[in-house]
């Protein structure tokens, strides 16, 4: 199979089709091979191009082996079958990220640019592209991207924040651990001073100045 590294092709996309719509009601193979196609209802030379698009993709392994992307069609995950699909065609979604979108004139100019395939063989490649596309959901994220997502929104939701509300310091007592916070404590204090009437206004001025002297810093007068 010609460039198969840049884009892939089966010349029986319409059998491609069958082959995945087969999968979720049969058990794995120890190996997908040509005998296993050939047991499967799908026979004859032109069908072995089949193989070789599921390698691509990495449904199978070099050996024939199903991987968790077979998995994943099997139990109609097709959110995980879709990245599996755009891993194998990266420069394209690179390109386009939409490329399941994309109509077949805009695909086989991007193939025709790509790769040294013929016309024929471009407007191949082409619909094994979209067959592949057909059993994956592009528009759901997968667990994976769902949880960085998820702590990205988090990250953003904390920086919206006030400073005073993300910097509040966890109360240590027993009583209040699992992430609640101490709120603000005010504290009023009320000193009273009794002089003789008699003090002079020396005694009174030193009084004040001592007070001060001690007090700074301690107390911040309210607003």
């Amino acid at each position: 199979m010609a460039e198969e590294k840049k884009f892939p092709y089966t010349t029986v996309p319409n059998n491609l089709r069958k082959v995945l719509e087969k999968i979720p009601t049969i058990g794995a193979p120890p190996a997908a091979t040509q005998k296993w196609l050939a047991g499967i209802g799908f026979s004859g030379g032109n069908n072995q191009s089949i193989l070789p698009v599921l390698r691509y993709i990495g449904v199978i392994d070099r050996s024939g082996k199903p991987t968790e992307y077979w998995t994943a069609l099997r139990s109609g995950d097709k959110a995980t079958f879709a990245d599996a699909v755009r891993k194998a065609y990266e420069e394209l979604f690179t390109t386009y990220p939409d490329a399941h979108k994309q109509d077949n004139a805009t695909l086989q100019t991007f193939v025709r640019t790509h790769t040294g395939l013929g016309e024929k063989a471009q407007s191949i490649a082409v619909r094994t592209f979209k067959v592949l596309t057909e059993f994956g959901d592009f528009d759901t994220p997968t667990e994976e991207k769902a949880k960085v997502e998820e702590a990205a929104e988090q990250k953003e939701e904390e920086l919206a924040l006030p400073a005073s509300t993300r910097e509040r310091a966890p109360i240590a007592d027993g009583g209040n651990a699992g992430g609640r916070y101490a709120p603000p404590v005010a504290l009023t204090v009320n000193l009273q001073i009794q002089l003789p009437p008699s003090a002079e206004g020396e005694v009174y001025d030193k009084l004040f100045a001592a007070m001060a002297k001690h007090l700074k810093g301690i107390i911040t007068p309210t607003q």
